[in-house]
């Protein structure tokens, strides 16, 4: 029952990745209408994280953002859905890279990169980001539990190069990449929730926040470069992704250095447009050991 399920599933998937643009966004209005109006899906959540992100905005502005977060929401979900059968043609068109030329200056160089971001604009569709670079684009992911949608999500998420990674091998896959002479980068979404027993903890967004040391970790051992990948939303349907370099070698820095950096950064981007930031998600669910100090 479980693979009928599956299967019946992944085909509704694959036959909605074909509607037009203009009618999935018709079926995004729809879905912010339903989804803040009448379900409230996760609405006290958002708006807890938003008051205790922004304690010196208005009700009227968490109010405004709250609203401009589940428009977002809704049209991430139906770009989505077209991701399973979008073009390399149509995602170049709507998908730009700023300055490819950062990472291109470390390839010169002979550098491998982690190359870090958030769940912030819309990350599913920069799948087609081996076309724009030199390094292979190695992405860490967690296998989901139905092997039929895990193959599945695999084969539609690596059809334009992304060679995924396993989180529970990666490791050991990068040490074999970096001993092969493969120069990588390393795509991390670093900002899901860090397990609850982490020492690694410090103020996001005005809150005590358990962070994920994993990317500075490897990074440190692989003595990669760390570049910061953040991705705006230009306008309805159209993003543009800018490079930042943060480090030339995380094995040169010093502990929690890497990982402070890129999470503050992380925030004055969220500050400056936080409707584009995943609000829904339960961020905040853990509450600091006392023996545990902030960073």
């Amino acid at each position: 029952m479980k693979r009928l399920f599956a299967s019946t599933g992944i085909f509704i998937l694959k036959v909605l990745g074909y509607t037009p643009f203009w009618l999935l966004y018709i079926c995004a209005d729809l879905i912010y209408l339903i989804s803040y109006y009448v379900v409230g899906y996760r609405k006290k959540t958002v708006r807890r994280n938003l008051k205790n992100s922004f304690p010196e905005k208005t009700d009227q502005e968490i109010h405004r953002i709250t609203i401009a977060f589940y428009r977002h929401f809704a049209d991430l979900v139906v770009e989505t859905i077209k991701s399973f059968q979008i073009s390399e043609e149509t995602l170049q068109k709507r998908i730009s890279y700023k300055n490819p030329e950062v990472l291109d200056e470390l390839y010169a160089q002979g550098k491998s990169v982690a190359l870090l971001s958030g769940h912030y604009g819309n990350w599913e569709w920069t799948m087609a980001m081996p076309k724009f670079i030199q390094h292979q684009l190695n992405v860490i992911y967690r296998p989901m539990q139905n092997k039929q949608i895990d193959t599945f999500m695999k084969k539609v998420r690596s059809r334009f190069g992304m060679f995924l990674i396993p989180a529970q091998t990666s490791l050991r896959t990068m040490l074999e990449i970096e001993k092969s002479g493969q120069l990588s980068a390393t795509y991390y979404l670093a900002d899901q929730t860090a397990l609850y027993d982490t020492k690694y903890w410090m103020m996001f967004l005005n809150q005590e926040t358990p962070v994920f040391p994993g990317p500075e970790k490897v990074a440190s051992r692989l003595k990669q470069a760390v570049v910061f990948m953040d991705i705006q939303k230009v306008r309805r349907g159209y993003y543009e992704v800018e490079f930042t370099k943060l480090f030339d070698d995380a094995s040169q820095t010093k502990e929690f250095e890497v990982t402070k950096t890129h999470v503050n950064f992380l925030e004055e981007i969220i500050r400056k447009r936080p409707e584009f930031w995943l609000w829904s998600h339960k961020r905040w669910k853990h509450t600091r050991p006392e023996y545990i100090a902030l960073q």
